[in-house]
């Protein structure tokens, strides 16, 4: 009896995992906060704004927002070239455009909130001492008619 012998060869061929998935997710979160939190931020940076305050809150936002939309982009190109589905970081990158657009023209305005509330603060400044004055006057008429009075 003859023996026969025969060999495999199988070739086990990794899947490639799609990569920039963790990209995408945090691009898309993050570009997500930006957006859904803009509106507070708006109005705090509005108040700050008016009663004098800086650009800080405003530039943090505009760069929060910036670095959702980074990440997206960057996790969508890694995605494409291994071929991992890209919803989210199309989202993603969509959502950080609409709040960089929404941010930046905040922060561009920030200079005319300023200036408006320099002069409403003048104004009412103003307000405050003629106020002031026309008590002082009409106490001092009071004070005199009393005074006039008790010599009387």
């Amino acid at each position: 009896m003859e023996e026969t012998t025969t060999t495999t060869t199988t070739t086990t061929t990794a899947a490639v995992a799609p990569q920039g998935k963790g990209m995408a997710v945090a691009g898309f979160v993050i570009a997500l906060v930006a957006l859904v939190f803009y509106v507070f931020v708006a109005t705090a940076v509005t108040f700050a704004a008016a009663l004098g305050g800086g650009y800080g809150l405003g530039i943090f936002w505009l760069v929060l927002a910036l670095t959702g939309t980074l990440l997206s982009i960057m996790g969508m190109m890694k995605l494409g070239k291994t071929g991992g589905k890209k919803g989210l970081a199309i989202a993603g990158m969509v959502i950080g455009i609409v709040a960089v657009i929404l941010t930046t023209m905040l922060v561009m305005g920030i200079s005319k909130i300023q200036a408006a509330g320099g002069e409403m603060g003048d104004k009412f400044k103003e307000a405050m001492e003629q106020s002031a004055e026309q008590m002082k006057t009409e106490m001092n008429q009071a004070i005199d008619s009393v005074q006039q009075e008790a010599g009387h």
